[in-house]
């Protein structure tokens, strides 16, 4: 049996954040999948470089549309001002409630990677690093 190289790679992304006052999914970022094919995500890491001024949560995850609430990578962590300064691990998580295999998470060409805030996450200033590999 012979080995071969497939063009299959891994990729890495930075999505700057900036807090917004408005609490619908997807309202503080939805980037669309950046490669055109599927990407499975492997890991993401927060940077809050500064916390939002008010009490809200960050939620993120992969959406079938820009404005679908997403909670496989981040799910309702405080970004307010006792965040500022501190990395976070997002855990690409599969629910309890699915039987086929889907964590980590499957970034689908056309899906979105979004991100909502429970309350005015104004001030906030963050990146989101995400790791995935490039499957198809």
């Amino acid at each position: 049996m012979a080995a071969s190289l497939s063009p299959i790679g891994r990729g890495m992304l930075a999505i700057d954040i900036t807090g917004v006052t408005a609490t619908t999914d997807g309202a503080i970022g939805a980037v669309l999948n950046p490669e055109g094919g599927d990407l499975l995500v492997l890991r993401t890491i927060l940077h809050v470089a500064t916390g939002s001024t008010g009490a809200a949560n960050l939620t993120c995850g992969v959406a079938a549309t820009a404005t679908t609430a997403a909670s496989d990578i981040i799910n309702a962590l405080a970004v307010g001002a006792a965040a500022t300064g501190k990395y976070y691990n997002g855990v690409v998580q599969q629910a309890a409630a699915k039987t086929e295999v889907s964590a980590p998470a499957i970034w689908s060409a056309g899906k979105y990677i979004n991100l909502t805030g429970s309350a005015s996450s104004v001030g906030l200033v963050a990146t989101l690093f995400v790791e995935y590999l490039r499957i198809s």
